[in-house]
C-alpha cells in the first residue's frame, strides 16, 4: 500500500512529478491506522467488440413510436445509418431513445442521436423510437461479465490504455474524432485478495475514467454504469460480492466509445488509473474526498532574495465522516500540518463529532490552524518549486485509530480586479494560458502520469503560467504536476446542468492549489433548456462545495457577457475587437479572455497544400472566428489595438491550444487526422509559432528566431523570412551580406519579401537600445547520412522499475556535419530491448496515417519519437533505429534502477495479488 516516503533524491525534472494522486495522498498513519490502497491497472485481458452488435428484438425492446418527435437532451452516436443508431442504444443499457435524422426536413441528416428520454417536441423527419427506462440487470447473461468466462486468449495489458489509438484511420470515420473508428472494450481483470483483508471491512474501488460509458460487474453481480468518460465512478463491495481468503475474484467492465461526449478525439477504454481502498474497521471512517483543507493568508506578504513570497496564514479544515454503523458513533478528530519533506508538526488541533447512524456528518473546525510566515504557492521560476504542505487526519473511535488520510494542499492569495485583472499573493499577474485536450502522440489519452509534468513544462519553455482543461475534468496527475511545477489552471466542468458530474469535479479538485478558476462549461456544451438557471444552480452548488476556495466560477460562453451575467468572472470567448465594450458595458464584472487565437500551422512547412494536408508555419493562417498570435493577445491590427496584453482589465487568456491533438483538422478534412491548432506539434516539438509566444512572453530574456530554414536543395526562388524577437530592430543577413534593418512592433514581428535563397548562412541579429541583444543562425545542411538517438527534454533521464515511468527518445535525421535535414521524411523502425518497452511513437505530421503503436513511422522534417515505459525490473534498456539508406543510430543505451526499499510496490504485480 502507499507509503509516505518517496524515493531516493531524483533530477529536478524527475521531482516534478506526480507521486501517484498525491492531492488526494493516502497513508497507513500510527499503528492503528488501517486505511489501505491499492493500484488496480496491472494485469488485465482486453477484447475488442463489434461496436453495433445487432438489436435481437427491436420492436419489442423498442416499444414506444417517437417518430416526427424530437427529443432534447440527447448525445450525437457515431452510427450513421438508421440500423446503427437503433443497434448503438439497444446496446446501451442506460439508453432509452434513439432518434435518426432520415431526411433534410430535420435538419441534421445522417446524425443518429441516443440517450435518456427529457423534453420532446415535434420535430418533423426523425425516426425514433424509445422505451422505459431499464431496471438494474439481475444477473450477468453475457460472456464478458460471466467470471467463469475463458479469457486466456484474450490479449494481455496494463492500464491506462486507449483502444481507439490502435484503430485504422479510415476517412469513413468520424472526422472530429480524428477519423479512428470508435467501438466498445471488453476489460476483466482476476485479482486475490490480501489475507489482511477480512469481511466486514469497508471496501470500494474506484475508476478514474472509463470512456465513453461504462459498465461494471464483479463477480458476476452487477455494480453499475456512469455515463461520463471524464469523471470518476465508485463502487462500494460487500461480503455478498467479494471473495476472501485466497479466492479469486473477477472483475469486468464494459466500456462503450461509440457515443463519444465531444467534437474531438475523446479515444476509448479504461483509460485513467483504477484503485480498490479498504478501511478494516467498519465504522466511522473519511468519506471520499471528504477532507477539505482551504486556507486564507492572515497578514502582508514579505518576499525574499531568491522570490518566494511568505506570510501569516490560517488554514480553515473540514472533514466529512461516513458512519456504516446502524448507531451513532462519537469520533475524534486529530489534526496536523506539516511540510511534505518533515515530519515536525507546523500546527495540530483535536476536535469531536457524533456521526449518525448509517450517513454523513460534515466536522468544522472551531478555529483556524495557524502557520507564522507559510510560504506561499506561487508561479516559481524553474528549478524552484512551489511550497505545499500536507493536512493529517486521524479518526479515532473507541480509543482506536480507526481511519487516517492525508491530503496535500497550498497557500496563496488569489483574486480578480475588474480593472486590472488577476493577483497572486499581491502581484498583478497576466495568466498567459492554453487551452488543451487530452491526449498524446503514441498513446492517445491514456497517457502515463509521467508526460503530465512534461506537457506542462514544455509549455512553461516559452514563458506559459497557465492551463484550461478544455473541455471537461482533467486527469488527476495533470493537477498534482501543476501544483508541483507551478501552473495556474482553469478547471473546466463537462456540461452545464449536471449536478452530480460538477460535484464529483469540485469535490476531487478543490484542495489543488493551482485550481484558480472553476469553469461550468465551454460553448454549445453550456446549451440547456433553460442556461441560466442552470448556470446559477451550479454556480451556487459551487460555493457551498468550495466556499473558502476562493475562486471565481467562470464560462468560455459570450451568451453570458454583461451586467446580467450568471459568472464571477466574464469568459470572452474570442472577438479581440469586442473588448473595449464589453468592458464599458459591465465594468464592474471581472474578465478573461477564456479562449483565443486559433491560429493554424504545421512544423516545418512554409506552404498551405490541402492535398497534402498541411498548413504554413507563417502565422497568418486561422479560422473565421480566430486570429493570428500577434493580433489576439498583442492587439496588432485589431481596433484601438484590443488584446490580451494591452488591456489591463482582461485577467489573461487561453491559446486554442497549445498542443496539437486527434481530431478537428481544420481548416481541412481528410488526410487530416488531427488539429493544426497547436503552438506544439501532438509529439511535443515546438512550430515556428512557439517562438512569438517566448518572445512576448518572457519579455526579459533576449530571444530571436528567424524561419524558415535554410536548406532548399536544388531550388532557386524567393522566399518570405519572418523574425520574432523581443527586440527594438533587427537586421538579416543571407551569406553575410545584410539585406535590410527594421524595427520590431512591439509584440509583432518583421519580414523580408522576396529573400533570394542562396544555400549558405541565414542570421537574424535583434538589438536592444542599439546593442545586440541575440543572434540566430541557419545553415544549408547537406544530404542526410544518418540517424541519431537522444533522450527528448530530459525525459527518461532517471526511470525506476514501477511500471509507469516513461521516456522519450527522439530520433533526428542528419547531414554528415550532425545537423537535422529539415525536410527528411525517411521511414524509421525502432527497437527496443531490456527494462522497457515501446508503447507508441509519433512525428507530428498532422496527416500521418500510420497506427500510434507501429515501431516503423516516417520523420517529419527530420525528427520522429519513440515512448517508452519501464517495466517491473531494473536494468538496461538499449534503444536502435534503423532507416533505409541512412548509417544506423549508435544505440542509446538508459538504465532502469530499482525500487528502493521503502518505495510502495503498488504499480506493478508479479501475480494476481494486490
Amino acid at each position: 500500500f502507499l507509503k509516505s516516503k518517496m524515493a531516493a533524491k531524483k533530477s529536478w525534472l524527475q521531482s516534478f512529478l506526480p507521486i501517484v494522486g498525491l492531492a488526494c495522498l493516502i497513508f497507513a498513519v500510527g499503528v492503528d491506522a488501517q486505511r489501505t490502497r491499492f493500484s488496480m491497472d496491472n494485469g488485465w485481458k482486453f477484447q475488442l467488440s463489434d461496436p453495433f452488435p445487432s438489436c435481437k428484438d427491436p420492436n419489442s425492446t423498442f416499444p414506444l413510436n417517437k417518430n416526427d418527435i424530437q427529443c432534447l437532451g440527447l448525445t450525437q452516436s457515431s452510427a450513421t445509418t438508421l440500423e446503427e443508431c437503433l443497434n448503438a442504444c439497444c446496446a446501451d443499457s442506460a439508453c432509452e431513445v434513439y432518434q435518426f435524422c432520415e431526411s433534410s426536413a430535420c435538419g441534421m441528416q445522417g446524425q443518429c442521436w441516443i440517450g435518456k428520454v427529457d423534453q420532446c417536441q415535434p420535430g418533423k423527419g426523425w425516426v425514433s423510437r424509445a422505451r422505459p427506462p431499464q431496471p438494474p440487470p439481475k444477473g450477468c447473461t453475457e460472456p464478458w461479465c460471466n467470471p467463469a468466462t475463458d479469457d486466456s486468449k484474450w490479449r494481455s495489458l496494463d492500464l491506462p490504455h486507449d483502444f481507439v489509438v490502435e484503430g485504422t484511420f479510415t476517412p469513413s470515420a468520424n472526422e472530429a474524432h480524428g477519423y479512428l473508428p470508435f467501438g466498445v472494450g471488453f476489460y476483466r481483470k482476476h485479482f486475490v485478495l490480501p489475507a489482511s483483508i477480512q469481511p466486514g471491512f469497508v471496501i470500494w474501488i474506484d475508476f478514474d475514467g472509463i470512456q465513453t460509458h461504462s459498465e461494471v460487474w464483479l463477480n458476476g453481480a452487477f455494480l453499475g454504469t456512469h455515463a461520463s468518460g471524464y469523471t470518476p465512478s465508485r463502487y462500494f463491495l460487500n461480503a455478498s460480492v467479494l471473495k476472501f481468503g485466497g479466492q479469486t475474484n473477477v472483475l469486468a467492465v464494459k466500456a462503450d466509445a461509440t457515443n463519444p461526449d465531444g467534437w474531438w478525439y475523446d479515444g476509448g477504454g479504461i483509460y485513467r488509473h483504477v484503485w480498490l481502498t479498504a478501511i478494516n474497521t467498519p465504522g466511522p471512517h473519511i468519506a471520499p474526498w471528504g477532507v477539505y483543507a482551504p486556507s486564507l493568508v492572515a497578514g502582508p506578504t514579505t518576499w525574499n532574495a531568491q522570490g518566494v513570497p511568505s506570510a501569516n496564514a490560517q488554514v480553515i479544515p473540514s472533514v466529512e465522516i461516513w458512519n456504516s454503523q446502524s448507531t451513532p458513533a462519537d469520533v475524534t478528530l486529530t489534526l496536523t500540518i506539516r511540510t511534505p519533506d518533515s515530519t515536525t508538526p507546523l500546527a495540530r488541533t483535536t476536535g469531536t463529532i457524533t456521526a449518525p447512524a448509517g450517513g454523513p456528518v460534515t466536522w468544522n473546525i472551531s478555529s483556524p490552524l495557524t502557520l507564522t510566515a507559510a510560504t506561499l504557492w506561487h508561479l516559481v521560476k524553474l528549478p524552484a518549486t512551489p511550497a505545499l504542505y500536507l493536512l493529517e487526519v486521524l479518526v479515532t473511535y473507541r480509543g482506536t485509530v480507526v481511519d487516517a488520510e492525508t491530503v496535500r494542499f497550498g497557500i496563496r492569495n488569489a483574486s480578480f480586479d475588474p480593472a486590472t485583472g488577476f493577483y497572486l499573493n499581491g502581484i498583478n499577474t497576466k495568466i498567459l494560458g492554453t487551452a488543451n485536450h487530452q491526449d498524446f502522440a503514441g498513446v492517445g489519452v491514456a497517457i502515463p502520469d509521467h508526460l503530465q509534468a512534461h506537457r506542462i513544462l514544455k509549455l512553461k519553455e516559452m514563458g506559459v503560467n497557465g492551463w484550461r482543461t478544455a473541455h471537461n475534468p482533467p486527469n488527476i496527475a495533470l493537477l498534482d504536476a501543476a501544483d508541483e511545477i507551478g501552473m495556474v489552471v482553469w478547471d473546466e466542468n463537462h456540461r452545464n446542468g449536471q449536478d452530480a458530474e460538477c460535484e464529483l469535479l469540485i469535490r476531487r479538485d478543490r484542495n489543488h492549489p493551482s485550481v484558480i478558476i472553476w469553469s461550468l462549461c465551454n460553448e454549445v456544451l453550456c446549451n440547456t433548456n433553460d442556461w441560466v438557471k442552470d448556470a446559477l444552480r451550479l454556480k451556487a452548488l459551487i460555493k457551498q462545495l468550495d466556499p473558502r476556495g476562493n475562486r471565481p466560477v467562470s464560462a468560455n460562453q459570450n451568451g453570458w457577457i454583461g451586467p446580467h451575467t450568471p459568472l464571477d468572472l466574464q469568459g470572452f470567448d474570442y472577438s479581440t475587437g469586442s473588448y473595449d465594450g464589453w468592458h464599458r458595458d459591465a465594468p464592474n464584472i471581472s474578465s478573461i479572455s477564456s479562449e483565443t487565437s486559433s491560429a493554424v500551422s504545421d512544423r516545418g512547412e512554409y506552404v498551405n497544400n490541402q492535398s497534402a494536408g498541411h498548413v504554413s508555419g507563417y502565422d497568418n493562417n486561422y479560422p473565421g472566428w480566430g486570429e493570428s498570435a500577434q493580433q489576439a493577445w498583442g492587439g496588432v491590427g485589431v481596433g484601438a489595438g484590443q488584446g490580451i496584453l494591452t488591456r489591463p482589465f482582461i485577467s489573461g487568456g487561453w491559446t486554442w491550444t497549445g498542443w496539437d491533438y486527434k481530431g478537428e483538422p481544420t481548416p481541412y478534412a481528410w488526410p487530416d487526422i488531427n488539429s493544426h491548432f497547436g503552438i506544439l506539434d501532438i509529439a511535443g516539438f515546438p512550430k515556428d509559432r512557439f517562438h512569438w509566444y517566448r518572445a512576448w512572453f518572457i519579455p526579459d530574456t533576449p530571444s530571436v528566431w528567424v524561419f524558415p530554414h535554410w536548406s532548399w536543395e536544388g531550388q532557386s526562388f524567393n522566399l518570405p523570412i519572418w523574425v520574432y524577437a523581443n527586440a527594438d530592430e533587427v537586421e538579416l543577413f543571407v551569406n553575410s551580406k545584410s539585406q535590410g534593418r527594421k524595427a520590431m512592433p512591439k509584440y509583432g514581428h518583421v519580414e523580408w519579401q522576396g529573400v533570394k535563397y542562396e544555400p549558405g548562412t541565414l542570421k537574424a541579429v535583434a538589438y536592444k537600445r542599439g546593442v545586440v541583444s541575440a543572434v540566430m543562425t541557419r545553415n544549408t545542411t547537406g544530404p542526410a547520412v544518418a540517424l541519431r538517438l537522444s533522450i527528448k527534454d530530459n525525459v527518461g533521464t532517471d526511470l525506476i522499475a514501477n511500471c509507469k515511468d516513461v521516456a522519450l527518445v527522439q530520433v533526428e535525421v542528419i547531414d554528415a556535419n550532425g545537423a537535422v535535414v529539415p525536410e527528411a521524411a525517411d521511414e524509421v523502425t525502432f527497437s527496443v530491448t531490456g527494462a522497457a518497452a515501446l508503447i507508441g511513437t509519433g512525428n507530428g505530421d498532422p496527416a500521418c496515417h500510420v497506427n500510434d503503436k507501429s515501431a516503423t513511422r516516417p520523420v517529419y522534417h527530420g525528427l520522429g519519437l519513440a515512448v517508452l515505459q519501464a517495466g517491473s525490473s531494473e536494468g538496461s534498456v538499449t534503444v536502435t533505429a534503423t532507416a533505409p539508406g541512412l548509417r544506423a543510430a549508435a544505440p542509446l543505451t538508459l538504465t532502469v534502477r530499482p525500487r528502493p526499499a521503502d518505495w510502495a510496490t503498488y504499480w506493478c504485480h508479479a501475480s494476481n495479488e494486490l
